[in-house]
């Protein structure tokens, strides 16, 4: 048996897009961005679409789902990316749950790059 925490990211190349995550607290968590499956290269700014999915990777590393559970993605609200965000760049994520109601679970997800604020997104899932 091992004393290693299982990975709470599911994703795997291509669709994984935090390289590593370090837990800051219990709503912070420091997420490097891949290359996005070769999507995006060198400083071609990422699309709007794959920097809400790298806010919601976030949720499962500080949420960690009970062993046998998965979170799904439901919907996505009101993501804004407010500056360029590129392959390297390490991006803050603050995870902050808005509550739930059955088995739907609403996140409000702010990532912070370079001391400023870079991205936002509302994130409901399942499960």
């Amino acid at each position: 048996m091992s004393s290693t925490e299982p990975d709470p990211l599911p994703h795997r190349f291509p669709f994984r897009l935090a390289e590593r995550a370090d837990e800051h607290g219990p709503e912070r968590v420091a997420v490097v961005l891949g290359t996005a499956g070769g999507a995006t290269t060198g400083s071609t700014p990422w699309p709007a679409t794959l920097v809400a999915e790298a806010l919601a990777q976030a949720i499962l590393v500080v949420t960690r789902p009970e062993r046998g559970n998965a979170l799904r993605l439901v919907g996505l609200n009101g993501v804004a990316v407010f500056q360029p965000l590129t392959p390297g760049d390490r991006l803050e994520v603050e995870v902050r749950e808005l509550g739930a109601f059955g088995g739907l679970r609403r996140f409000r997800c702010r990532g912070l790059c370079g001391g400023g604020l870079a991205a936002v997104a509302d994130v409901t899932v399942s499960g």
